[in-house]
């Protein structure tokens, strides 16, 4: 791990050097400017510069040149340059008229910013003698000041506090103008940039051009400094080229997310990723080497100058430079690599179904509330990666159903992206080639609500008539799409089919659910129950689902369904009830992998709430007995011999499968956001556990939760309303085969005991 020392440490070499393309420093908005005493430096004696002569007026046009300091109001000597709190800076060109005059300030008005403040030297005849320099460490003579701008009358004294995070970054005639590194980043939902001050050219002693490399393994800068920098040079003209000779060679090289907005084709570039113990830099650039994004990740603790905060932090000037404060520890990258991979068409991959030759992938764009354009079905050969075939669906219904035999998938489409017309489909394709083997013709102009399935049957519901609340289920045989039967159902009835893998077609109807024999639809067993009394947990987005569905093996012959006020755990063959507790408002509950529920309900009776809203229970549903009940919001469990790890409050933890007392729990390593973004689901290999979390994938110690780091080149995300997706789909092992998709369209095969031979080196 590469750590920064201090550049000004004595004992290391001054290197000039040429081609760094000099940048203007830029300056922000303040926001706060009585800091003085509470920050806790006390304002020092000044003397008084030779001041130029402000000579606008009220009503006088002016022209901004680019990269200025923009000034909430006004500030004096009792502000330090340090926290001046600037946010936002000029673009340069932008002629507008003078509001104010305030001494040696002017108020200006722009459309943008609003009403604000600038030194009126910037807008002078003397300001357009001003270069920009390469930057340029420097030292200054004892007693030296600091200047608002050249002759200004606000002044202050100089201190290697402040001077040694600055750097010289432009000159006019006899003057530096410096760049002073803000002494805190961020704070709140505020970003801040350094400031610019000017400084006597007689009185700098020393000055050096900064050497390129600054995340070398022979670099002494310190990350602070490395950010000053950063801050300053880097936008979007930069090229990789550029980046390459500033930064040095990154650590990692990797796939960038997608690029490009969910209704434009997709377009992946390239990210660099900067690793230190302190802090991580990581720099986009698209498929040409230009510059995109850049984003600090910085730890809470006492080096970076930084306050925790719920907020992931911007630049006003550009919302792609940003900064993400994160918990204690960076996950370091584990160079764990793929068999395989394969790169889709759209953001998101889901796992849907697997064969010992062919894998059912969903893709999904990810979008929604306007921003949903295409979601897709697909198959990928299992031993290579490669597509086999491809059906897109555009933002119309997309359902698919494996066969009970896996050879086939039946496809419910309506909408069809080439013809760009609204059409119901429904196609059976073979999953080895994608070929149609038949085709269902509704045959009416009614639109189709979609499809299900039981064993060797296709179910397909439509209404009885346009807008009406009945509805028939016709029964098709997968094997050749022919009709098998037919059913007109009563006003609110409701279909309970998954998979092919239900022995039955059930419905609910009349007070009564039903198990039809697929073949024939013949009533095999009946019971007798009310239309539930509370909300489906099902018709949430933003449920993960009451079972994770393993995509490699058959689903169990019995489920959970509402029944009236009761949750009822059925066994779909003979329609006996093996368990039930009461339904509530607000409640959600998940079946662990040993068959115990973690039912997690809501005090206020609502679906959503803060962690405090929520009690969580482990609970044995054979035998109706509470284990335990905690005050928390615990999800995504995973039983691991005598312990269930868990997210319990927003973050990963592990509990005492006896108890409910927490053994272990990473909120203030992994993270400071008090609400944190998870998506799929955990998986083990050997003590390691796999949880996608934020942008990445971590690896944590399962016996004491230690951040063991995260896997190199995957793309975590948050696809929002697709929560059942990402907890079965997004990562998956059978035996040594572990299969993740990530959110820039990409889904490897891996191999586990390559994770821990990478590990244990």
């Amino acid at each position: 791990m590469k750590t920064g020392g201090n550049w000004r440490k004595r004992g290391y070499r001054w290197i000039t050097i040429t081609g760094v393309a000099a940048v203007m420093v830029t300056g922000y908005m303040l926001l706060d400017l009585n800091v003085a005493a509470r920050e806790g430096q006390v304002p020092e004696p000044v003397t008084q510069a030779l001041s130029t002569s402000i000579t606008y007026k009220a009503g006088e046009t002016v022209t901004l040149g680019k990269g200025l300091p923009v000034y909430a109001q006004t500030v004096d000597h009792k502000v330090p340059v340090d926290l001046m709190r600037i946010s936002t800076h000029t673009s340069g060109g932008e002629k507008m008229k003078v509001q104010t005059v305030r001494g040696e300030w002017i108020k200006l008005n722009h459309d943008e910013f609003g009403n604000f403040w600038v030194p009126g030297w910037y807008v002078s005849k003397e300001s357009q003698t001003l270069k920009r320099l390469v930057p340029q460490n420097f030292t200054l003579r004892t007693g030296s000041k600091l200047y608002l701008y050249p002759g200004s009358q606000t002044s202050w004294p100089s201190g290697a506090s402040l001077t040694d995070h600055a750097l010289i970054v432009a000159a006019t005639k006899d003057w530096y103008g410096v760049s002073v590194a803000p002494r805190t980043w961020n704070k709140e939902s505020n970003v801040y940039r350094p400031a610019i001050i000017w400084v006597r050219a007689k009185d700098v002693q020393q000055h050096v051009n900064v050497a390129d490399g600054w995340f070398g393994n022979q670099a002494s800068m310190s990350t602070t400094d490395v950010r000053h920098l950063t801050d300053i040079l880097l936008n979007k003209s930069t090229t990789s080229k550029q980046a390459a000779q500033w930064l040095g060679e990154p650590d990692w090289k990797e796939h960038s997310q997608n690029l490009n907005e969910t209704n434009v084709t997709m377009s992946i570039g390239q990210t660099w990723r900067y690793e230190r113990e302190d802090a991580q830099f990581l720099v986009t650039f698209s498929k040409t080497g230009r510059l995109l994004q850049t984003r600090w990740n910085i730890p809470v603790d006492d080096r970076n100058n930084v306050v925790p905060s719920d907020w992931n932090f911007s630049r006003s000037d550009d919302d792609q430079f940003t900064t993400k404060i994160v918990g204690k520890t960076l996950p370091s990258t584990l160079p764990w690599k793929s068999t395989w991979t394969n790169q889709g068409k759209l953001n998101y991959p889901f796992l849907q179904a697997a064969t010992e030759d062919v894998l059912l992938m969903k893709g999904d764009d990810g979008g929604f509330s306007g921003m949903h354009y295409d979601k897709s079905v697909y198959a990928l050969d299992r031993h290579t990666g490669k597509n086999l075939w491809e059906i897109h669906a555009g933002y119309g219904a997309l359902q698919a159903q494996v066969d009970t035999k896996r050879e086939g998938v039946t496809l419910f489409t309506s909408y069809t992206p080439g013809d760009q017309e609204y059409k119901d489909r429904i196609r059976h394709i073979k999953l080895s080639d994608g070929k149609v083997q038949w085709e269902y013709k509704p045959g009416s102009k009614l639109s189709l609500r979609g499809i299900t399935a039981a064993e060797h049957v296709v179910v397909v519901d439509s209404p009885v008539a346009e807008g009406s609340s009945q509805g028939r289920i016709t029964v098709l045989n997968s094997s050749n799409g022919k009709t098998l039967w037919t059913k007109k159902l009563s006003a609110g009835y409701q279909l309970f089919n998954q998979t092919a893998d239900d022995p039955h077609v059930m419905y609910w109807e009349k007070n009564q659910l039903i198990a039809a024999d697929p073949l024939s639809g013949r009533t095999v067993w009946s019971i007798k129950t009310g239309k539930p009394t509370v909300d489906h947990i099902e018709n949430d987005p933003y449920f993960d689902g009451i079972t994770r569905l393993d995509p490699f093996t058959k689903a169990q012959p019995e489920r959970w369904m509402l029944l009236g006020d009761q949750w009822v755990l059925v066994d779909l063959n003979s329609g006996k009830k093996l368990a039930h507790f009461q339904a509530r408002n607000g409640q959600r509950f998940e079946v662990l992998n040993d068959g115990m529920l973690l039912i997690r309900e809501n005090k206020q009776g609502d679906h959503y709430g803060d962690y405090f809203d929520f009690t969580t229970t482990l609970y044995d549903a054979r035998n109706d007995k509470k284990v335990w009940t905690l005050n928390d919001k615990v999800e995504r469990g995973l039983v691991e011999g005598d312990q269930i790890v868990v997210i319990k409050n927003g973050y990963p933890a592990a509990l005492d499968y006896n108890t409910g007392k927490t053994r272990w729990d990473a909120q203030h390593t992994i993270s400071s956001l008090k609400y944190p973004t998870n998506q799929g689901s955990y998986l083990t290999i050997h003590d390691q556990l796999l949880l996608p979390m934020g942008d990445d994938l971590l690896v944590m110690n399962k016996e004491d939760g230690t951040l063991v780091g995260r896997v190199y080149d995957v793309v975590m995300g948050s696809p929002e309303h697709r929560d059942r997706d990402a907890k079965n789909g997004t990562m998956n092992r059978v035996g040594d085969e572990i299969y993740i998709g990530s959110s820039n369209g990409r889904f490897s095969l891996y191999l586990a005991n390559d994770l821990i031979t990478d590990i244990s080196r």
